[in-house]
């Protein structure tokens, strides 16, 4: 078993390097929580979003591609529908809407300190969270709910909604996002009553 003195080496590094999300850094909402988590001995997170809403097409082009995938539009806040609107281009291929709930990835240092964690996680509304064993023996928690979203919005050049869906649509989201941040506010009081200041 790994010695929490190397646990600790391992977390030194995880930390000086970016964040493994694909912005690479922390969104603003989520930054106290991931801080609070890295500031306990047995815990670093890996990667974060606190949940954000997006426009794409797998489709290559111009734009920001990732994995043959072209981001059209996002957003890690709530969103008027018109932002929607202006962003939805059919011809720039088969778009979808996609809103995706908070994910959060934490190394735990040991058994115990997963289950611990995990425990909030639960508790807090984050009902598909759980951990993985590594190759290594490390132990990482992803944090996750199942309030995710995702819609077809153009197929071949023709869109398939009209502006009065993807209003609803848009209400939906931020229905899921407002749901979605309440339970990350009550996973970090759980963490604060569970571990207290670090």
């Amino acid at each position: 078993m790994m010695s929490l003195e190397d646990f600790t080496s391992q977390k030194i590094k995880i930390l000086s390097g970016l964040d493994n999300s694909r912005k690479g850094s922390y969104d603003a909402r989520i930054e106290g929580l991931v801080q609070f988590i890295n500031d306990i001995q047995e815990y670093v997170t890996t990667s974060s979003c606190s949940g954000r809403l997006i426009m794409f097409c797998p489709n290559e082009g111009q734009g920001n591609v990732k994995k043959g995938c072209k981001w059209l539009y996002t957003s890690h806040d709530f969103v008027k529908y018109e932002a929607l609107v202006s962003h939805l281009k059919p011809e720039d291929g088969d778009i979808v809407l996609k809103f995706e709930p908070l994910i959060l990835h934490i190394r735990c240092y040991n058994m115990e300190s997963a289950k611990a964690m995990l425990t909030s996680s639960l508790e807090s509304g984050f009902k598909n969270s759980g951990f993985v064993i590594g190759k290594n023996g490390s132990l990482v928690l992803a944090v996750r709910s199942c309030l995710g979203l995702e819609v077809p919005l153009t197929k071949d050049g023709v869109q398939l909604v009209s502006e009065e869906y993807i209003k609803f649509l848009a209400e939906v989201a931020n229905e899921k996002l407002a749901e979605n941040f309440k339970r990350m506010d009550n996973f970090f009081a759980l963490l604060k009553a569970r571990f207290g200041s670090p």
